[in-house]
């Protein structure tokens, strides 16, 4: 790692922040990057309303989902969230799958005569860090070279539009990058993500879009306790699946309006300026366990709803197995995803070939 840094600093791809070392708070006024077009479509950003899908890590599985829904996708959300070391987070496995057809995301994204985005979800850090008192490391810039050689990497790829969720989630106990529960652990947490953020859009050719994605089932606390800032922020996240409404509740009007809930980002992301995603959501399985509501149309007409009516840069349907409940086997809910999202016209719910 030495010779790694010594080499980077001799090739000026690395630089020494001494402001990051000690901990400069200033924050610049708020902007959004102007982010160069490929081809004619549209990239995310803004109020595109741009329509994705997670499909499982798959490009095979992404040709099933469009067949299904009988239209084809411009953007895919993939995940880098579970690497076991700094080597496999800074160098991300979608990166090293140029002889797996069915992984090759690069070569999706940059191919040639088309324009399409990928929504990367980064884990703040990779699992030798799990469990370890990184916050204050990381506040501190500890975490800033592996950032770095990140955006290099994904520059040298081609991929410097990605829009990058970066440590989703943190609102979610559960998490490895939890953002913790006082004061202290907020403020070291919003200045880890803010070093690894700055760090990031400095390498050159960079006009990545960062999504600060919260999980709106877990730990109500409130947004702007632990919000970074609209310098590093150029999108504000959330995931909401139809899962987590108790019996004889109303399923939308629960995961609409609880705390930390669909209308709370809104309002957030307007008083901020900001646009919203919802990066993953999609139907779950019944149960006493998840609460999920199963085929339930109404759900996707109220997502598409959100959709049509706010600031929204994008929507990512969540396409994979239990406890997630795929489309094929929910004929109501595909009828209305088909309608909105999808190429329209069979709207009866019968799966394509």
């Amino acid at each position: 790692m030495t010779s790694l840094i010594a080499l980077l600093l001799a090739s000026g791809l690395l630089y020494a922040c001494t402001a990051c070392a000690a901990g400069d708070t200033s924050r610049p006024a708020p902007a959004q990057p102007t982010r160069p077009q490929r081809m004619s479509a549209v990239l995310v950003g803004e109020d595109s309303k741009t329509d994705c899908v997670y499909s499982a890590e798959s490009v095979t599985v992404l040709d099933t989902f469009e067949n299904l829904v009988h239209r084809t996708f411009d953007c895919v959300l993939i995940y880098n969230d579970d690497s076991p070391n700094w080597a496999g987070w800074q160098d991300p496995w979608f990166l090293r799958e140029q002889g797996v057809p069915s992984h090759n995301w690069q070569a999706w994204a940059t191919a040639r005569d088309t324009q399409r985005e990928l929504i990367i979800t980064q884990g703040l850090f990779p699992g030798s860090v799990y469990g370890t008192n990184w916050m204050a490391p990381c506040a501190r810039g500890a975490f800033d070279i592996h950032a770095r050689i990140l955006a290099l990497k994904l520059v040298a790829a081609g991929l410097g539009n990605a829009v990058i969720r970066l440590g989703h989630e943190a609102n979610d106990s559960a998490s490895p990058w939890f953002v913790g529960n006082t004061d202290q652990d907020y403020r070291l947490w919003d200045e880890c993500w803010r070093h690894m953020v700055l760090t990031m859009k400095s390498v050159p050719g960079t006009h990545f879009l960062f999504d600060w994605t919260i999980n709106a089932y877990w730990e109500p606390i409130p947004l702007s306790w632990w919000y970074p800032g609209n310098d590093v922020v150029n999108i504000i996240g959330i995931d909401a699946y139809d899962a987590g409404v108790p019996a004889g509740e109303n399923r939308w009007e629960t995961i609409y309006g609880q705390k930390d809930g669909i209308k709370q980002v809104l309002q957030f992301a307007a008083a901020n300026n900001r646009p919203v995603s919802i990066g993953e959501w999609g139907l779950w399985e019944p149960g006493s366990d998840t609460l999920g509501g199963g085929d339930d149309p109404t759900y996707v007409n109220d997502i598409a709803g959100v959709v049509k009516h706010n600031r929204v840069d994008y929507q990512s349907y969540f396409y994979n197995l239990a406890p997630a409940m795929l489309l094929t086997d929910s004929p109501m809910s595909l009828a209305a995803y088909r309608k909105h999202f999808g190429g329209g016209g069979d709207t009866t719910g019968t799966p394509s070939p």
